[in-house]
């Protein structure tokens, strides 16, 4: 049940349907995978590590843009199931009409709900200005040292 002081926001994807909830603290993202609705609350070292547990590196999935492991893993994560039930409930999903970058964008805006995967997976914003912020200050360091 959804409070009257709570932002619902929904887009429409085919086959997956996503909202983002937020109640005071609580965030979360709602998701259908295979015209089966899974709420997934905020994202944190449990629902990582329960990634992991299926046999890869989230961290490495992110990185090499391995988008099958990611939404296996999410599945997972959603549906509280383990990699073999996953992997059933992708296949029906696809063959139902969906696809796989459906359930990546669902994870996408799950990450950009969750401090504690944006940390893990390096993508907050204190962390993508500070290695820009070293980069100009040896550019400027350069360029004295060339100007002497």
């Amino acid at each position: 049940m959804v409070s009257a002081n709570a932002v619902v926001v929904e887009a429409r994807i085919p086959m997956l349907y996503l909202w983002g909830v937020s109640i005071g603290e609580l965030k979360m993202v709602k998701v259908t995978i295979n015209r089966k609705e899974y709420r997934v609350k905020e994202m944190q070292f449990g629902e990582y590590a329960k990634m992991e547990e299926q046999g890869f590196s989230i961290i490495d999935a992110f990185r090499k843009k391995q988008l099958l492991l990611i939404a296996m893993g999410f599945t997972c994560v959603a549906a509280d199931c383990d990699r073999e039930e996953a992997e059933r409930l992708i296949t029906q999903h696809v063959l139902g009409g969906g696809n796989i970058v459906d359930i990546t964008n669902a994870f996408a805006e799950a990450v950009s709900e969750s401090d504690f995967f944006q940390k893990m997976l390096g993508m907050t914003q204190d962390e993508q200005e500070t290695p820009k912020k070293a980069t100009k200050s040896k550019k400027v360091a350069d360029e004295e040292t060339e100007e002497d």
